[in-house]
């Protein structure tokens, strides 16, 4: 029987949890049968049954590890390149494992798709520990277990997969041949130099969490065989000599993300080979001239808005370009923005008072143009006053399109026609209107993929609006300072995990304040805002009472808080505080 042998194998985990994820993990794994099940209890061994030693947790962990397919076990020993509890970026590791070459292509799925599949492998057998899932699913940052992170290391020296310097491994004195990826912790005056006198050249990937005494460390001229070099979070870069970086000609990972440094060497577009460049560092305002060489370039990113570069054009394999001020940038730059075929994400910035105006029909050639291309992304802050009517006109939408973004001062009039259910991709929406109207709600809540809804209204509605639709969504905020009054139907956002809204008390009280949150049965947080213009005090005390009551009666007893003004404080004799109602 299964059961005797599972009771057994619990047995010899002694109660350690992440003996008992990590071996279920591994069975999930495998084929269900007694005698797959009585391998894995006798590799095990007895370690555990006895006690809750090291060695036998290091024994199970190792049998995870030894269980792994060759792709995942490359994988997963990368993650040795990190310190110890260091929150590690699933973005930033799937390109290192790009760049370095684990990853191949597979049949209707690009490099990076497989790659970020491999990561949630890992994330699925317990290898790693997810931080955070977000309302998508996405698990957008990992951690080791301190116990795994030292089965890895002790794997990466075995095989020579990683050296450290200034961790916990002594690897500079006890390794096995060429270094061939070089991760640096934590470096002084002492180690530097000992880093100096070592044969570099084999070096494929470098990466750099150190912030001391990079003036000492050795230069870029010894490092020829760099794939990836990655400063990430390096604070003084700007003491160490980059003007060799042209010489790195296999390089295809470049990061400066977070280092503070503010200008980059002229001859960094001489790496014809680069694929990633990371320039998200608040110093970092202008693209460096000649950027359009680089035309194997994927991932370009930046934190600033950039103006668009003439000839952008050439760079046609940018999967996510740079954050964009288009009305900084010339016309024909902008309209060249149209032939980056394979682009993914693009975000764009509208400044300069009225000045954005002389761009409107070059913006909205760009957006048809980008109909046709692989567009999942787009992301427009505005910082004028003015209409964004024009973008009525863009039709059609890319087919993959999963992302809208529209803030800042200049709002859409309405919920634009081309937003329809034949949009079976888009999952987030976040937009600003001049008002709502219950038609718009109609059309959003057909979407048949949406999980994220934040609309920021100029101007609040002010009836009641009732919500319907909606199958998928999770997250749902509404924004206006003048309030809105909107109720749920019954089978209306079945699947919302957190709500927030405003509240018109002048307006609900003719409906006795209902909200209808008993119909979304997966909801988790509630957040109110009272708006209570015109409204008595007694009348907002009483919405706060109502709002309270609903989400106690609901059945998973969400948390609630609600805000605004004298009534929620009145409520909770807590005058100092000034504006929270508090949580239940």
């Amino acid at each position: 029987m299964l059961k005797e042998v599972s009771d057994a194998i619990l047995n010899k985990c002694g109660g350690l949890s992440l003996a008992i994820v990590t071996i279920s993990s591994l069975l999930a794994n495998r084929l269900a049968t007694k005698e797959e099940w009585e391998k894995v209890k006798r590799a095990i061994g007895s370690a555990l049954e006895r006690k809750q030693s090291l060695e036998g947790m290091s024994r199970i962990l190792s049998l995870s590890y030894n269980d792994l397919p060759l792709n995942l076990k490359t994988c997963l020993l990368y993650f040795s390149i990190f310190p110890e509890d260091y929150l590690i970026d699933r973005k930033r590791l799937v390109r290192h494992w790009i760049a370095e070459g684990f990853i191949s292509d597979e049949r209707g799925l690009s490099k990076q798709e497989v790659a970020e599949n491999y990561f949630y492998e890992l994330i699925n057998k317990s290898m790693v520990q997810p931080v955070d899932i977000e309302y998508d699913g996405k698990v957008p940052a990992c951690r080791v277990h301190d116990m795994m992170l030292e089965i890895i290391i002790s794997k990466s020296v075995e095989d020579n997969f990683v050296t450290v310097v200034g961790g916990g491994q002594k690897s500079l004195t006890n390794r096995q041949g060429f270094i061939r990826r070089l991760s640096v912790q934590h470096i002084d005056q002492e180690l530097a130099s000992a880093l100096e006198k070592e044969d570099l050249s084999h070096v494929r990937s470098l990466t750099v969490t150190s912030s001391v005494f990079m003036k000492h460390f050795p230069s870029l001229t010894k490092f020829e065989a760099l794939r990836v070099l990655d400063f990430e979070g390096c604070k003084g870069l700007e003491q160490y000599d980059m003007s060799n970086v042209d010489r790195l000609f296999q390089l295809k990972y470049l990061s400066f993300k977070d280092t503070g440094i503010s200008k980059l060497p002229s001859s960094i577009v001489m790496l014809h080979d680069l694929e990633i460049l990371d320039l998200r560092t608040p110093s970092m305002q202008e693209l460096p001239t000649g950027i359009i060489l680089l035309t194997k370039l994927q991932y370009l990113l930046t934190k600033a808005y950039c103006k668009v570069p003439n000839g952008i054009g050439n760079m046609r394999s940018l999967r996510e370009a740079p954050r964009f001020d288009i009305t900084k940038s010339s016309l024909d730059a902008i309209e060249e923005l149209g032939n980056l075929s394979r682009l993914n994400k693009l975000g764009l910035c509208l400044d300069d008072g009225d000045g954005y105006k002389r761009h409107e029909k070059v913006l909205l050639s760009l957006l048809c143009k980008l109909s046709s291309c692989k567009l999942q992304s787009l992301c427009i802050k505005n910082r004028s006053y003015g209409s964004l009517d024009f973008m009525d006109s863009w039709s059609p939408l890319p087919s993959s399109f999963q992302k809208l973004c529209i803030y800042g001062k200049m709002h859409l009039a309405n919920v634009p026609k081309w937003i329809s259910p034949g949009l079976t991709s888009l999952a987030h929406v976040n937009i600003g209107l001049d008002e709502l109207r219950e038609e718009d709600l109609h059309t959003l809540g057909e979407l048949p993929s949406l999980l994220y809804l934040h609309l920021y209204l100029a101007t609040g509605p002010k009836k009641k609006l009732t919500v319907t639709g909606f199958p998928c969504l999770r997250r749902f905020g509404l924004l206006s300072l003048d309030g809105a009054y909107i109720t749920f139907q019954k089978g209306a956002m079945p699947k919302l995990e957190k709500l927030e809204q405003p509240f018109d008390v002048s307006v609900a009280k003719a409906y006795g304040f209902y909200l209808g949150i008993e119909h979304l049965p997966c909801l988790k947080v509630i957040e109110v805002t009272l708006c209570n213009e015109g409204a008595t005090l007694s009348e907002s005390k009483a919405a706060a009472a109502w709002i309270r009551n609903e989400a106690g009666a609901h059945p998973n007893h969400p948390e609630n808080s609600i805000w605004g003004g004298q009534a929620s404080l009145d409520d909770q004799d807590n005058e100092e505080t000034g504006n929270v109602e508090g949580k239940n």
